[in-house]
């Protein structure tokens, strides 16, 4: 009798209490459990973990893993994870999310400038926390300036005039790739004396590309962001200065985001 009783008190233990509601409570106001700390290589590999009794390791093993590898599919990084018999499984999810913005609103584009550095979004540096596919969304918004006097230029009584350029988006990751968003915007001049023709439609337009990248796990990757503007022999001193130059971030900055996806 007396060693039934035992075996009783002892199928429960309690740490910080004398009543366990399970197999195991442990109680504390300000201490957490610290679970082994492994070195994983692969969620596909059970080692360094081992079984005491031999063989593998029984399915429900919990660990937390320190390391970070670029294994493919097989990648882990920081977390807890728990061996289902034949892989790792991490108990979190993996997100990782980056904002980026221009610093300045209606940056001015001359047509003979060559490549307009946009403010904020030059030489900008991330550093992936996973391994694996990452989605960047590039926003960016243009307006044209004041188009010429119509009745200075031989146009009529109304000018509509377009103005364009490109987008140039430029990442170093492990080289730099360059990618392209042309751009576009539309103003309007009237011929009204008593305005002088400044009747004038600043219609700036909204564009946004999506690219997607591989990167690995603590590789850091740069980017930058410029704006090219194409001539514009209708808008006001557009190659010099003046009125008729373009304008990037006019009311809304531009952005950039990056997100990982997965592998």
């Amino acid at each position: 009798m007396l060693f039934f009783i035992t075996a009783i008190t002892i199928a429960q233990v309690g740490i910080n209490t004398t009543t366990p509601n399970g197999i195991l409570e442990i109680n504390s106001n300000n201490s957490g459990v610290v679970l082994p700390r492994l070195v994983l290589t692969a969620t596909d590999r059970m080692a360094p973990a081992t079984n005491p009794q031999g063989g593998t390791i029984p399915a429900g093993t919990v660990i937390y893993n320190t390391a970070t590898t670029t294994n493919a599919a097989n990648n882990v990084s920081p977390g807890i994870y728990v061996w289902n018999g034949t892989s790792w499984i991490a108990q979190f999810t993996k997100k990782q999310t980056a904002f980026y913005e221009t610093s300045a609103i209606n940056i001015r584009t001359r047509s003979n400038e060559g490549l307009k550095s946009i403010t904020g979004l030059v030489n900008r540096s991330f550093t992936p926390n996973f391994s694996g596919n990452y989605k960047i969304e590039l926003n960016v918004n243009y307006g044209g300036g004041y188009a010429v006097n119509p009745s200075a230029s031989g146009f009529g009584y109304q000018n509509i005039a377009v103005q364009s350029g490109v987008f140039n988006f430029q990442v170093n990751n492990s080289g730099i790739t360059n990618y392209y968003l042309p751009a576009q915007a539309y103003s309007t001049s009237y011929d009204t004396t008593s305005e002088n023709g400044k009747f004038y439609f600043d219609i700036w337009e909204q564009y946004f590309s999506i690219i997607n990248l591989s990167l690995s796990a603590g590789t850091p990757i740069t980017f930058s962001l410029f704006f090219n503007q194409d001539p514009a022999p209708e808008f006001v001193n557009s190659g010099n200065s003046g009125t008729g130059m373009g304008s990037v971030a006019k009311n809304i900055p531009c952005t950039v985001e990056i997100k990982y996806i997965g592998q």
